[in-house]
């Protein structure tokens, strides 16, 4: 009998009610050809005047970075946050309701719940909460 013509009490006796065994944020990973982004070409990147060009992939076991990667990131993230001010705004207004995940290329192509872009936000957030706020300075 298909669940179409089930009647309600049969089908929710086949529902199960225990929770998963594995928890959400631990999903089998895989990276897949094709749904992850590509590194760009080295001359492309000193062109930009970006950190650390040199060739590699995601799916390489190490990326070479360098040994002041942290400083790197934080230098970069303290310039956009002088340069734009949306970005500061930002980081204080955003309310974390999901709603810009249905439109995340990451999130859509990996299908990881890590890759929401509530959660990837949350991480920058949380450096900047730290390390450019008043209140996070002040904490340490």
């Amino acid at each position: 009998m298909s669940d179409s013509k089930l009647k309600p009490e049969e089908f929710a006796k086949k529902i199960n009610y225990e929770p998963p065994k594995k928890g959400w944020l631990d999903p089998t990973v895989e990276f897949k050809h094709g749904v992850y982004n590509y590194s760009g070409i080295p001359k492309n990147v000193e062109y930009l005047q970006l950190p650390n060009p040199r060739k590699w992939q995601p799916e390489d076991p190490d990326w070479q970075l360098p040994e002041n990667w942290k400083e790197i990131i934080l230098q970069g993230l303290k310039e956009r946050l002088d340069k734009f001010r949306s970005l500061k705004i930002f980081m204080d207004i955003c309310v974390r309701c999901g709603a810009c995940s249905d439109k995340c290329h990451f999130f859509i192509g990996s299908g990881d719940p890590k890759n929401m872009p509530v959660l990837r936000a949350e991480l920058l957030r949380s450096i900047y909460r730290n390390d450019f706020t008043a209140a996070g300075k002040s904490f340490l």
